[in-house]
């Protein structure tokens, strides 16, 4: 039975919705370490360094704009739910696909485990930078695992959205456009990741909206919500 277009359209109706939908997501990002891990454990990890690597400076002064942009994908529902050009179905498959491609992501992993620890940073000169950035990028890389290169999985919720955003939202992603060209630049600049771990997650990013977005997800809940542009 379908719902009705007011219903669809309803800020409130939607917000309800993405309070499940949203701390499903966060369950699943939480697992990344202990996916990456048992990749490590199943299989022996893959370095991806090549020579652009070395080519790619260290640049610590990206760290918060690239810290900013790890809760994005999490709460851009809520400020989605306000635009009434995107509506309920467009959300729920938003999560939805969201959701998939951490799972896709984490079989990756696992078949395929893959290290950064060919161009993480492990020590820093406090000299070249103030106490505050040499305590947080400290605290990130001891929090962090060297595992799960490939694809970056900071990489792919930047393409994602703004793909999403261009479609849905323009004004709105000429606005996020620069914390993605951070959040991205700043996967290989902090040397979290390899240049092929960022290119694999622009990669995964494109089939995300392009493949579980488009093709099925939207289509698949469609049947169920009317859609409106």
């Amino acid at each position: 039975m379908r719902l009705s277009k007011k219903l669809n359209n309803s800020i409130w109706f939607q917000l309800i919705l993405l309070i499940p939908l949203i701390f499903l997501l966060l369950v699943i990002m939480i697992q990344y370490e202990a996916v990456c891990n048992l990749g490590g454990v199943l299989r022996e990890a893959v370095s991806l360094k090549t020579f652009v690597d070395d080519w790619i400076p260290f640049n610590i002064y990206i760290i918060y704009p690239y810290i900013l942009c790890l809760f994005y994908l999490p709460i851009l529902g809520i400020f989605y739910a306000f635009n009434r050009r995107i509506s309920t179905i467009q959300l729920v498959s938003f999560y939805f696909s969201a959701i998939f491609i951490y799972f896709v992501t984490y079989a990756i992993y696992l078949v395929f485990p893959t290290t950064a620890n060919g161009v993480m940073i492990t020590s820093f000169n406090p000299v070249i930078m103030n106490d505050g950035m040499f305590r947080v990028l400290q605290n990130l890389y001891g929090s962090s695992t060297p595992l799960g290169d490939f694809p970056s999985l900071h990489v792919i919720p930047m393409v994602f959205i703004s793909l999403f955003l261009y479609k849905h939202w323009r004004s709105l992603f000429w606005m996020f456009l620069p914390f993605a060209v951070f959040g991205v630049s700043g996967t290989v600049l902090l040397k979290f990741h390899t240049f092929i771990g960022l290119l694999g997650g622009v990669a995964m990013g494109y089939f995300g909206y392009y493949i579980l977005y488009e093709k099925l997800i939207f289509k698949y809940f469609s049947k169920f919500l009317p859609a409106t542009e």
